[in-house]
């Protein structure tokens, strides 16, 4: 089986104005890899390296800790 490449080129600045752009005005991933004709992740990594939110997904959002009294204990049977 052969190995799988990718003949993508670099993120040029233009590429990273259209990902923030189509985030912020909410458009859906799909349209994003067809647009910027990428795989997924790649927008994934890149929106990840900007601190870009991307729509429908928690990608781009810092993680919350939770405290120990946010937990709630388990349900006994």
């Amino acid at each position: 089986m052969a190995a799988r490449t990718y003949n993508h080129e670099r993120w040029s600045e233009d590429d990273d104005r259209l990902l923030r752009s189509m985030c912020e005005s909410g458009k859906s991933l799909t349209l994003m890899i067809v647009k910027l004709k990428r795989p997924i992740a790649s927008i994934r990594s890149r929106a990840i390296e900007l601190g870009i939110n991307l729509p429908g997904t928690r990608i781009g959002l810092r993680r919350q800790r939770r405290t120990a009294s946010a937990r709630t204990p388990r349900q006994s049977r």
